[in-house]
């Protein structure tokens, strides 16, 4: 509890930290366990300059909230376990709406398939490579998913361990993508791209996630380092006040699809974090995903 209560007290939002399912773990064990996402920020740098990031769009009419599961584009929350395979579920969090997109239909697509077969790395950060429960980058998952495509959770179920590579025995792909592209770091343009390309893949400095248990989170010491976990925008909204921190009459905040199960943070396995702050890195690899 010593931990959640210096997040407390450090914590510049609403949010509201105390015991969780990690509350046994120090930071060490639960980023070695759980965050799959190594980038350190020197390689997202790299990453940037080497990629296509998407142009602005329009947005000075951007609705005040938005959310995609009201859409029907974002499958329900699941559940990593003692895997670090984060970036896959980041990565085919974006592959669902992008499907959805285009065909109107919510298919689960396989993380495993990516834990299982996925060895992509990045051209311009060789050094990051996608090893499974060991971690990997939800962009290069992308990739392997623009060459192989994406099998159905239910012909490809998540096991939570590295596996063989049994993608080829399964037919046909159930999904890909056509192309994906970095968004600016800018979070006004990231909103204007959700809601153009849907959910969003994005890495995270997840240290804070640990003792989270609800409200908006406005963590302002993170990991300057890089990012260590793959998680998925899916929306935006609007908490009218702050109450243990008086001097934020408003707080617009990201709906963030975590992958620790139904039972972890707000509204089924949801992380609520200050939007337009740079939050944690949130803003630095964003990746927009078209089927």
């Amino acid at each position: 509890m010593i931990l959640a209560a210096e997040r407390q007290a450090q914590d510049r939002g609403s949010a509201v930290h105390g015991v969780t399912q990690f509350s046994d773990l120090t930071p060490t064990e639960f980023a070695s366990t759980f965050l799959g996402t190594k980038l350190a920020n020197e390689d997202v740098a790299a990453i940037r300059s080497g990629m296509t990031t998407l142009p602005d769009y329009p947005a000075h009419d951007l609705p005040l909230e938005f959310d995609w599961r009201e859409r029907g584009a974002v499958t329900p929350v699941k559940n990593q376990g003692a895997c670090g395979s984060c970036w896959t579920f980041s990565a085919t969090g974006a592959v669902e709406g992008a499907n959805f997109l285009k065909t109107g239909e919510l298919v689960s697509l396989s993380e495993q398939q990516l834990v299982d077969c996925d060895h992509t790395c990045d051209p311009s950060a060789p050094r990051n490579c996608d090893y499974g429960c060991n971690g990997g980058l939800p962009l290069n998952a992308m990739r392997y998913v623009q060459k192989h495509g994406l099998d159905t959770e239910s012909n490809y179920p998540y096991k939570g361990v590295d596996g063989k590579c049994a993608s080829a025995r399964h037919g046909p792909a159930a999904a890909s993508v056509s192309s994906f592209n970095l968004v600016s770091t800018n979070e006004t343009q990231i909103a204007a791209a959700l809601l153009k390309h849907g959910p969003l893949s994005i890495g995270i400095d997840a240290a804070w996630m640990q003792t989270y248990v609800g409200g908006v989170a406005c963590p302002w010491i993170c990991n300057k380092a890089g990012l260590d976990h793959g998680v998925l925008i899916v929306g935006y909204g609007v908490n009218g006040t702050a109450p243990a921190r008086p001097w934020h009459r408003r707080q617009d905040y990201w709906i963030v699809k975590n992958s620790w199960g139904p039972n972890w943070g707000v509204e089924g396995g949801y992380y609520h974090i200050c939007k337009d702050r740079a939050a944690c890195g949130l803003n630095t690899m964003v990746v927009a995903a078209d089927a």
